[in-house]
């Protein structure tokens, strides 16, 4: 998150416009029109302030879950950037793979193929990248866990669209067998 866009930096923000408004509505004489108004527009600033504290609550709660819901699924979910880099790894993909979290994300998931499905993976990892919808491609691969032999896996995968163009990043479901 960006230091202007984050939460630290609307509350000051906030604060600074509310003590301005305070400042600015003791100068005015009482019992006139301007006064009221200031003092609407001051009620409706820390109206708008509690609303948005919740609703800043309300997302902490969804994105709380929602982690606990990606980290805790019984099946291996891995997320990747454009360019194949690992960005998000769940527990069942960490023990899939035998592998640390530190030692997978940031890595290319193909580091992980094994070398003689390589080059049919990347072909098919190319496809979701520019068709970005449909139905999420499915394939059987061996995986490279950190230690031992390599893992007959059935992989799917499907693009994670960005709202304005292009692809975000591919979404990686990993099932033995």
């Amino acid at each position: 998150m960006t230091p202007q866009k984050s939460p630290q930096f609307l509350s000051t923000t906030v604060a600074a416009v509310r003590e301005l408004m305070v400042k600015r509505l003791d100068s005015v004489p009482p019992g006139g029109e301007s006064r009221r108004e200031m003092e609407m527009a001051l009620e409706e600033l820390d109206a708008m302030w509690e609303e948005l504290q919740g609703q800043a609550a309300l997302l902490v709660r969804e994105n709380r879950r929602y982690a606990e819901f990606f980290e805790y699924s019984p099946d291996a979910y891995l997320i990747t950037d454009a360019g194949g880099n690992i960005r998000e790894v769940n527990q069942a993909a960490l023990e899939l793979l035998r592998s640390p979290r530190d030692e997978l994300v940031g890595r290319p998931l193909s580091e992980r193929v094994a070398a003689e499905d390589r080059a049919q993976f990347l072909a098919r990892a190319v496809n979701p990248m520019l068709g970005a919808g449909g139905e999420p491609a499915s394939w059987r691969a061996r995986l490279a866990a950190a230690q031992g032999a390599a893992l007959d896996c059935e992989l799917s995968v499907r693009a994670i669209p960005l709202k304005k163009s292009g692809v975000g990043g591919l979404c990686w479901l990993v099932r033995r067998g």
